[in-house]
């Protein structure tokens, strides 16, 4: 059966799979990750696949349009997020018209709101509810006839039938991630082509995005993924067959800068982590690799990641509020960031730190305070954003409780140019007062003599990151003095 799988055109450069989907200022470009690894998954059931990123590729509609007219798939399944759901809703409807096939939606929001988002366009049959993988490749057997003979049977689908609509809840989250195939071969394989369009503005580019494990033990109130699609255990893959996967990027990606390990946290393992490295290490694997961590890990763990590969850890912060802290569950505290921020410079690791604001408890006093720690804790990078609530997260509830989102319409959750405006307000901080803080915020961080000296050093001496600052800075001098979250 052919399967075409689509990030669906809208903004250029919107990052449907960021944790704030949005056009990131930093020119920041996510690859379609849980969409490729659900075509990876497809394609090994015996299918033929159609993976189409149109930000990444510079599609417009009509462009995927015809890709889609000369594929005939038997079923399209494009990826959504809160942000972009009346866009994708409208690019479903067109598909329909154009193709008269099944259409499915997968993705946060879709896993938060299948009901609600079948409701709101008769032209879309599907929402794929949590992890897409064997959801997906379990419908398609269905449509085949080889699978299921009843959608009921189906866990993690929502699906619309003889006018109306229902659902059946995800199942058990996939226990053996070494199962699935390995997310860059799909990369590869379908999207190399436009491999040097992905980027992150902290990392050394090209980079390819891979995941060590799946879902977070942790509860904080805001991050959508744990909450949603991954889950609040943290799945592994074996240590051998990560490294094992290293070794096929680094033979396969050419001129790759490094591998990023997207894990809601790639450390919440500290001893799968060791183990990682030491693989590395055992098979002297020469790779360059950054991950998304959390500010507990040790010097000894620091220093092993570092002898690894390790370049960079991007770690949440947040707030200098240990009020603000405990509200959103964050479970770490300004005493245990500081010695982890100067481990992090002994071990010779960069940290891209990130702070958030208008979090229940936030004042203009605690923002304050907020950029004041940014500047003490001094990471390599950092970026500052405006607390963003998206349905199925324990943030979005609260904030509809207290009074404190002003907006149910989703079209508000971007400004004008596709970057985040926050639907948040708090007593004496309106939604723009914290884009505008945002702004100065950088401005402030960014633009001190001290980090000025120290970054232009960095880049004299070291030829990879004079390449990386570079065009970060090109890309983010422009909004530097801008102002943002102006909506239509």
């Amino acid at each position: 059966m052919k399967i075409a799988f689509i990030n669906p055109p809208y903004f250029p450069r919107f990052s449907r799979e960021s944790r704030s989907p949005g056009v990131a200022k930093s020119g920041t470009l996510y690859y379609p990750m849980f969409l490729s690894y659900a075509a990876g998954t497809a394609e090994a059931d015996g299918n033929e696949i159609l993976l189409l990123d149109a930000p990444a590729m510079c599609l417009s509609k009509e462009a995927v349009l015809e890709n889609l007219k000369e594929f005939k798939p038997g079923l399209i399944v494009c990826l959504t997020s809160t942000p972009s759901i009346i866009n994708d809703l409208q690019f479903v409807k067109i598909a329909k018209e154009a193709l008269q096939k099944p259409i499915a939606l997968m993705g946060t929001h879709a896993t938060a709101e299948p009901l609600e988002t079948l409701n709101s366009e008769p032209a879309l049959d599907f929402c794929i509810i949590g992890e897409a993988d064997y959801t997906i490749r379990n419908l398609i057997r269905h449509l085949r006839g080889d699978g299921a003979e009843n959608l009921a049977d189906i866990a993690g689908l929502a699906w619309r039938k003889n006018g109306s609509t229902d659902f059946q809840p995800q199942g058990q989250k996939i226990q053996n991630l070494t199962e699935l195939p390995w997310v860059s071969k799909v990369y590869h394989k379908h999207l190399y082509n436009c491999y040097k369009k992905y980027f992150y503005g902290a990392n050394l580019n090209p980079l390819v995005v891979i995941l060590a494990g799946r879902g977070c033990p942790y509860r904080c109130t805001y991050c959508v993924l744990p909450q949603t699609m991954n889950g609040h255990v943290y799945r592994k893959r074996e240590p051998q067959d990560v490294v094992n996967e290293l070794e096929f990027i680094k033979e396969n990606f050419k001129e790759l800068g490094e591998v990023f390990f997207e894990d809601d946290t790639f450390t919440a393992d500290k001893e799968n982590v060791k183990a990682i490295c030491e693989e590395i290490l055992k098979r002297n694997l020469k790779i360059t690799w950054s991950c998304n961590a959390r500010a507990d890990v040790p010097l000894d763990l620091l220093l092993l990641m570092k002898q690894a590969g390790c370049r960079e850890m991007c770690v949440g912060f947040e707030s200098a509020s240990a009020d603000v802290l405990n509200g959103i569950r964050k479970g770490l505290k300004q005493s245990g960031a500081i010695p982890f921020m100067l481990n992090a410079k002994k071990a010779k690791i960069f940290v891209h730190g990130c702070f958030m604001v208008g979090n229940l408890g936030d004042t203009k006093e605690t923002l304050e305070d907020t950029l004041k720690y940014a500047k003490e804790l001094s990471p390599n990078t950092a970026q500052f954003y405006p607390i963003m609530a998206y349905p199925g997260t324990v943030a979005y509830k609260e904030a509809i409780e207290s009074g404190a989102l002003s907006s149910k319409d989703y079209s508000q959750w971007l400004d004008k140019d596709g970057h985040h405006r926050t639907t948040i307000s708090r007593p004496g901080l309106s939604s723009q007062d914290l884009v505008d803080f945002c702004d100065r915020a950088r401005r402030e961080f960014y633009l001190r003599p001290k980090y000025l000296i120290k970054q232009s050093v960095l880049a004299i001496f070291n030829s990879g990151e004079r390449k990386r600052l570079i065009r970060g800075f090109g890309t983010f001098y422009k909004h530097l003095f801008r102002k943002h979250g102006e909506v239509n």
